[in-house]
């Protein structure tokens, strides 16, 4: 059974919205689906599990998009919309008081932390203890020298990626944590790729079934015994928060890093492309194959790697690579698991909305019109409901975030991993 729906804008059914359509009708369109999602979640609100407040699945997610909610004044206008936010300022206090410590040396990257996730969300609000939640927040930087992984759902890139949201949005950093986080990805990245390549054998065996696979790069990087090369727990999302600190912090990055260490590693995983455009999600056994066009294991979390690297260098190849996987995204991304932004429709219309934010070139701002109008019908465009309906990874919560933005298409950003 596929994973994706065929595209009605291709076939021929609906009609690809115009740049013009994009400004006005889809605005308004979104400005509805929003009201109509806010309703429903205020009516299922109380179903939420309190025993999840990370930001991939729990509580701190759907209270991360109310906050982004209340920065846009002509939302806050609409009375369901209002009723959201208010139920979320109510949240965020519940929220930060529940957190927990327990599994703190095990995970500290906000998507899945009981801890960091509800301290970033009370930092970022404007409640009285957000000085004390950013404290706490700074202070976990020492679990990053623990043994964890280094990808972003559960690991040191995950803090690192709310670490920048923080920057993003007014909070003074200390930059020698971030020298430090950075460091230790570095280290273990290094490390791996030295036992890979030293290994007779191993890395072949890994790029079994490309004719002439790239050299070993000079990062590599594990989750669960699996070199993953997606946004979710691989090479894609270290490389693009690696790139987005030196962006932001560039004397974060040792200076040797950028040139001989990261940006090569980018040019392997951006050759590994197939001919559809896409991406295998690891490698070994799965090299070859051509499956997932979602943001977790996929050419819509590598995709804006690509920009990312494209507006560091200038190079046209990251740039030429970014834009085939706009084109199978195009194709195969409207997705029946939903539209949500993990393995969703709305991972999907991120991706092509970022190629129109790096080109300027209109079509992608149409395409990614197009699916926001497809999320929009959000109830009908699912073949299940997800694990955790409501949540800003799986569920509503995230078509509400990725329908918001497309009101903005010129500043829309896909959450702490843009």
């Amino acid at each position: 059974m596929p994973s994706y729906y065929r595209n009605p804008f291709i076939e021929g059914s609906e009609s690809l919205p115009s740049e013009d359509d994009v400004g006005k009708t889809i605005r308004d369109k979104c400005i509805s689906a929003i009201s109509n999602l806010c309703r429903y979640m205020n009516d299922q609100i109380d179903s939420i599990n309190w025993r999840d407040l990370s930001i991939y699945t729990g509580v701190s997610g759907i209270l991360f998009v109310g906050l982004k909610l209340q920065r846009d004044h002509e939302l806050t206008e609409n009375a369901d919309v209002c009723r959201f936010i208010q139920t979320v300022n109510e949240f965020i206090d519940k929220a930060y008081k529940r957190r927990s410590k327990s599994r703190l040396s095990e995970r500290i990257s906000v998507f899945t932390s009981d801890y960091t996730a509800p301290c970033l969300v009370m930092a970022l609000s404007k409640a009285s203890n957000a000085s004390k939640a950013f404290m706490g927040f700074s202070r976990c930087a020492k679990y990053a020298e623990y043994e964890i992984p280094d990808e972003a759902l559960y690991g040191r890139v995950g803090y690192l990626a709310g670490i920048l949201t923080l920057l993003d949005n007014g909070h003074q950093i200390d930059e020698d944590d971030v020298r430090k986080i950075v460091e230790k990805v570095l280290h273990e990245g290094r490390s791996l790729s030295e036992k890979v390549a030293s290994r007779p054998g191993m890395y072949s065996e890994l790029m079994k079934g490309i004719g002439k696979p790239p050299i070993c790069p000079p990062l590599m990087f594990m989750w669960h015994d699996k070199f993953y090369l997606g946004a979710a727990h691989g090479f894609a999302g270290i490389l693009h928060i690696l790139l987005r600190t030196h962006e932001k912090l560039p004397n974060a990055l040792p200076k040797y890093a950028l040139e001989t260490l990261i940006l090569p590693t980018v040019t392997w995983l951006a050759r590994l492309q197939l001919s559809s455009g896409n991406w295998p999600s690891s490698l070994g056994s799965s090299i070859g194959q051509d499956r997932l066009v979602q943001w977790c294991h996929g050419a819509p979390g590598i995709v804006p790697l690509l920009l990312c690297a494209y507006k560091l260098t200038g190079e046209e190849d990251y740039l030429k690579r970014a834009e085939r996987g706009g084109e199978v995204i195009w194709e195969r991304g409207l997705l029946t698991k939903g539209c949500g932004l993990c393995h969703g429709s709305a991972g999907s219309g991120y991706a092509l909305l970022s190629l129109y934010q790096h080109t300027g070139n209109t079509k992608y701002l149409q395409m990614a019109g197009a699916v926001a109008l497809w999320c929009t019908d959000y109830f009908k465009h699912a073949e299940r409901t997800p694990d955790r309906p409501l949540s800003l990874f799986e569920g509503l919560a995230g078509a509400i975030a990725f329908l918001a933005d497309m009101r903005h298409p010129e500043k829309g950003e896909f959450p702490l991993l843009h």
